[in-house]
């Protein structure tokens, strides 16, 4: 079970509310929409008291829910996430190259996010079939999935957060895809080298990551780095860039090491 804040917010607030979160690594909330309005619901483990938010916002209720419920909860429409690629919660509604079924809302990355999906552009554009693959932070293991899809050999995601872990090996499990998730902070609990790495997390998270990375790449490996805001932006301009997409203020980097 878990304990959910449910707050009514505006339109304008989303970009604002989302930059915080990621600048803050918060990872456990999702947005809906009903005729009533859009909602901002923060997701917790154990019942604990309202936590304090640096924004105007007002509070709906507290609820007790489950994983199950987010995804009768928030069903949606299925939506193209990149050319060629969609998500769809049902898995039966869509013909496209890949569908993927994951539910989104989730806020563990997606593909509504400007750095979830440059990240999977990235992904498309570099891997090749029989890539290891390890997916640093992963989320809601979109970006593993995807690549698995994609024709990745082994896929390993990680993440710090067991919140993200349980919603990644959900939907793995929900996708069929032979790709295993790991709890790990950073590199802990990885092993093996990989010819692409992946992540999309905080720009200072990614500075931190790149020190023992190199260790972890196969040779000639390729490194997707998401999730750079703008003003962050000079923090990697000592690494070799061999391509740089921008979204709205976010910010991928494809580097070789």
């Amino acid at each position: 079970m878990f304990n959910e804040f449910v707050y009514k917010i505006s339109q304008d607030q989303i970009e604002k509310i989302e930059e915080y979160f990621f600048e803050n690594n918060i990872k456990n909330y999702y947005f809906y929409e009903t005729k009533e309005g859009t909602f901002l619901v923060l997701v917790f483990e154990e019942k604990q008291e309202k936590i304090f938010l640096p924004f105007n916002l007002e509070f709906v209720e507290n609820r007790t829910t489950t994983s199950e419920d987010w995804v009768k909860n928030l069903i949606t429409k299925p939506f193209e996430f990149i050319e060629g690629v969609y998500v769809d919660p049902d898995h039966n509604n869509v013909d496209g190259e890949i569908v993927i079924r994951i539910t989104p809302g989730l806020a563990f990355g997606t593909g509504l996010h400007d750095t979830t999906k440059l990240s999977a552009k990235f992904l498309k554009k570099y891997l090749r079939p029989g890539m290891d693959v390890l997916d640093l932070g992963c989320g809601s293991a979109i970006l593993s999935i995807l690549a698995k899809k994609l024709g990745a050999d082994r896929v390993l995601g990680v993440d710090n957060d067991p919140l993200a872990v349980e919603a990644a090996k959900e939907n793995v499990e929900r996708n069929n895809v032979d790709v295993e998730i790991r709890q790990s902070d950073l590199f802990s609990n990885v092993d093996g080298k990989f010819d692409l790495i992946v992540s999309n997390i905080i720009a200072e998270i990614l500075i931190e990551a790149l020190k023992d990375l190199p260790k972890f790449l196969k040779k000639d490996g390729v490194v997707i780095l998401s999730g750079i805001i703008d003003s962050k932006l000079p923090l990697f301009k000592n690494y070799n860039i061999v391509e740089h997409w921008r979204s709205n203020e976010w910010n991928a980097l494809v580097i070789k090491i």
